[in-house]
């Protein structure tokens, strides 16, 4: 099944011109996430496959929303190089639907691509991260198991401890986060 671009209305705009100025990619983007950002739903791939070049050259002439919006699309390029180099850019911008791109990376098993967000966390929006959360907690389990299960796979070794997994500790922070916004 192949992804079906949703974008909140905020974004509608920057999404139509980023779509026209995509490289041709070398398969279909393929199905991905579908949350709710802000009250609005939001769809996103969860691999895209456009040349790395092609893409970067993009992101470099791209302004505004459609730069972060590329730079979103890249953080889930099939090359994990690509998507670490998306992300650490990804982590300085303010914006909510940005925040989905970023928490869906703590699900997966690079674990280079996992401590640039928990690195980032402590300069993060506490309020985006925490209303993502609270807005979609289906979401964040599917993430949180994801996590477990590559912390089970590849990652036992080196963090005997499961709460002391990256991402899990990531992932943690960001659920405290949800927990303090509603104490306040």
């Amino acid at each position: 099944m192949t992804w079906q671009p949703i974008f909140p209305a905020a974004l509608q705009l920057a999404a139509s011109a980023l779509l026209r100025e995509l490289p041709t990619a070398q398969h279909a983007p393929s199905q991905g996430f579908k949350v709710f950002v802000q009250g609005e739903p939001l769809s996103a791939p969860c691999r895209v496959y456009y040349p790395p070049d092609g893409l970067r050259s993009l992101i470099a002439r791209a302004t505004g929303d459609v730069r972060t919006l590329a730079l979103c699309f890249g953080a889930t390029h099939w090359d994990g190089f690509v998507r670490e180099e998306c992300l650490r850019q990804l982590v300085d911008l303010e914006r909510p639907w940005a925040v989905p791109f970023i928490v869906q990376l703590l699900g997966e098993y690079v674990i280079e691509i996992v401590e640039v967000i928990a690195a980032a966390l402590p300069t993060m929006d506490a309020a985006l991260l925490a209303g993502f959360a609270l807005e979609n907690p289906q979401f964040m389990a599917t993430t949180r198991r994801r996590a477990t299960s590559y912390w089970d796979c590849y990652h036992r070794r080196r963090f005997p401890a499961r709460q002391t997994y990256s991402a899990l500790v990531a992932l943690d922070a960001i659920e405290q986060m949800a927990r303090t916004s509603l104490e306040n």
